[in-house]
């Protein structure tokens, strides 16, 4: 592969016969002048510039343009968050889904672990519907939500004890109140639509 020196364009504001200004090719010469006097310059005239590479090809040509005080500051800020990603970056591994697992011969991919999208989106409306029927239980009795943990933990025979003795109220009472959990809950559920 054969290396070729890097072409640098200079593109500097300059005036114009008729007093416009306007961005032209320069040497690196007038561009090397209008830096050095750029330090002398108060703050509010100083002259911005910024760098960009095009390829060509194999090659690689570099631009020096010169720009407003706002350009060049987007511009420096677009490059030193692209700097600071590329550090943060370093710090990530990136596998590929369809990568054979190493314990199962091949057999099986990152891609097949995952759940499918379907799968995914009906666990989240579970999950949020849970909560949502959690919140109206509270809100409507306070033994409500008791009675929800034991129906999920399988518990729909043993809660009448278990609550009986936690409320202080004989089993047939608990029994009505199981009565009207499980109408609650189906009216609840009935009413929600996603």
């Amino acid at each position: 592969m054969e290396i070729t020196e890097m072409k640098i364009t200079y593109l500097i504001n300059q005036v114009q016969p008729d007093g416009s200004t306007r961005l032209s090719t320069a040497t690196a010469t007038e561009w090397r002048s209008a830096v050095h006097t750029n330090k002398d310059l108060p703050l509010d005239r100083q002259r911005y510039f910024i760098r960009d590479y095009i390829a060509d090809g194999d090659d690689m040509d570099c631009m020096v343009i010169e720009v407003s005080a706002s350009e060049y500051i987007q511009w420096d800020k677009d490059r030193s968050a692209a700097r600071r990603n590329r550090e943060a970056g370093k710090g990530f591994h990136v596998f590929s889904l369809d990568a054979p697992l190493a314990d199962t011969d091949g057999a099986k991919t990152r891609l097949e672990q995952l759940p499918g999208q379907t799968r995914l989106e009906s666990m989240v409306c579970d999950s949020v519907l849970m909560e949502e029927l959690k919140e109206a239980l509270a809100a409507w009795k306070p033994w409500a939500t008791d009675l929800l943990e034991l129906y999920l933990n399988g518990q729909k025979r043993a809660c009448t004890e278990i609550l009986s003795q936690k409320y202080g109220v004989s089993p047939q009472v608990i029994r009505k109140y199981k009565r009207q959990f499980e109408e609650f809950a189906k009216k609840f559920l009935k009413g929600v639509s996603f």
